[in-house]
């Protein structure tokens, strides 16, 4: 049996474990960033054999919200597992314990997402829960063919998303308020956004301004946050976005990274972001947009037309549809 153990990250673990994630997470270089493992906020594991790092975990502990007012949840995301490859009983002992080692962490329920399929039946042996139906991922995609080729698609369907395009017309004016751009959300807006967020999704990721601002300060970011003022002038909404590019791979996309708000306020928000990723980043592929199924409407008025499920691991007994977007879990630390 391969001699592995589960450690948490010391400082004299980093250039190793930078290294290996270099190595061994092509797709990803960003994640062999110093500053991005700095700026992280997270439980951060390595596994070792002997006192070679051949593996690492992270845990982002973060509260969730019931929109019926129940008792939050705190979920432990599971982030950043990358393995060493380079022999497969090492690979397989240092998954199993890092693994267990955030499935385990005392008073969160372990989730995950972005899972890929060939891995989902473990998770469900370990006992998660698999929910499909409640997030789905949106797009519009200006470069169908750029887009096909990331998801392994046929070539064959760029020109029915480019025939699609010329149905699903964005509807990019602002017409229920007017936006503001910001630098830092302000914590006098804390409760209209833990409002806006109960009233439309079952659970949800606490909103504040202490959440948001360190969102904003991720290293190598360039982000557009706005905020939205009803007739009446009060905030109602605000959306994080902006321009991504993979760092590894031919793609270039305007993420909507963020959001909340009246469906007025969405509607207007989500025009922005299209507006922006038409006139201002050209060139860019598409625009995209994780968020609950509930929002597919309001995205596909603002020309997202395109949805596709996305799974989402949470430990059993977590009830409820979680609403996910890429300011939760890593899914923003990712290009």
């Amino acid at each position: 049996m391969t001699d592995v153990r589960v450690v948490p990250f010391e400082a004299r673990h980093l250039d190793a474990t930078l290294a290996m994630m270099r190595k061994w997470s092509p797709d990803h270089p960003e994640l062999g960033e110093r500053s991005l493992l700095e700026w992280q906020r997270c439980a951060r594991y390595v596994a070792l054999a002997g006192e070679t790092v051949v593996g690492q975990i992270c845990q982002i502990a973060h509260e969730f919200r019931y929109g019926d007012g129940a008792t939050p949840v705190q979920i432990g995301w599971g982030i950043t597992l990358v393995l060493d490859m380079s022999d497969d009983a090492t690979r397989k002992a240092a998954g199993r314990q890092l693994l267990s080692a955030c499935e385990d962490a005392p008073g969160l329920k372990y989730a995950a997402v972005g899972v890929v399929p060939i891995i989902e039946p473990a998770y469900i042996r370990r006992g998660h829960q698999l929910a499909r139906d409640a997030s789905s991922y949106f797009a519009r995609f200006f470069a169908p063919s750029k887009a096909l080729a990331y998801w392994k698609k046929p070539g064959w369907l760029a020109p029915a998303m480019h025939a699609a395009n010329l149905v699903f017309r964005p509807d990019t004016r602002v017409r229920h308020g007017r936006l503001e751009r910001i630098e830092r959300f302000l914590p006098e807006w804390d409760a209209t956004w833990d409002r806006l967020l109960g009233a439309r999704y079952e659970l949800y990721g606490k909103r504040d301004a202490e959440y948001l601002n360190y969102k904003l300060a991720q290293p190598r970011r360039e982000y557009h946050a706005y905020v939205h003022r009803g007739a009446d002038g009060a905030v109602d909404g605000y959306v994080v976005f902006r321009r991504a590019h993979h760092l590894a791979r031919d793609l270039d996309l305007v993420k909507i990274c963020d959001f909340a708000g009246t469906a007025g306020a969405l509607h207007d928000l989500f025009a922005t972001a299209v507006r922006f990723a038409q006139r201002e980043a050209r060139g860019t592929y598409g625009i995209v947009a994780l968020s609950a199924a509930v929002d597919a409407p309001l995205l596909k008025e603002a020309g997202l037309y395109v949805a596709q499920p996305y799974p989402v691991v949470v430990a059993a007994g977590v009830r409820g549809k979680m609403r996910v977007s890429f300011f939760d879990s890593d899914l923003d630390d990712l290009w």
